[in-house]
């Protein structure tokens, strides 16, 4: 992982890392054979920047790129990592312009959806820590 990344970002890196590994296969089984390397690629640079977008938009967009870039570093070296997060390829079909359009989205619902996953089991120990404190009686106790 990069060095540069807050502890805390770790935890978010692992968390989002299958999904961009998941899609990462998932691009590559069905468009390798169809699109050059830069264009998959740069599709899945989009998908990670959507991906990350819910976890590190309020945040320093340097710190976003940087997650981005972990999470390329993954299946990428260095140079095409960087290739893909600042270059956009010209296109080889039709389709694939469209794509780069609509791939982030994706990023953005997945990311979303990890988000709100993540933080509901939060939700339940704090409600569990409410219904917790009752008195004798069965009500709860306010503070």
């Amino acid at each position: 992982m990069n060095a540069l990344l807050h502890p805390l970002d770790c935890d978010t890196l692992s968390l989002l890392s299958p999904k961009a590994a998941s899609v990462w296969k998932a691009l590559q089984s069905r468009y390798g054979s169809q699109v050059s390397q830069k264009e998959l690629d740069h599709l899945l640079a989009l998908y990670v920047f959507g991906l990350t977008n819910a976890f590190y938009s309020t945040g320093s967009s340097n710190a976003q790129l940087d997650a981005c870039r972990a999470l390329l570093l993954e299946n990428f070296d260095d140079g095409r990592t960087e290739l893909a997060l600042r270059n956009v390829p010209p296109t080889t079909q039709w389709w694939v312009e469209r794509a780069f359009q609509t791939i982030e989205h994706f990023g953005l619902k997945d990311g979303r959806g990890l988000l709100e996953d993540q933080q509901k089991p939060q939700l339940k120990i704090e409600h569990k820590q409410v219904d917790a404190v009752r008195d004798s009686n069965g009500t709860r106790e306010t503070a």
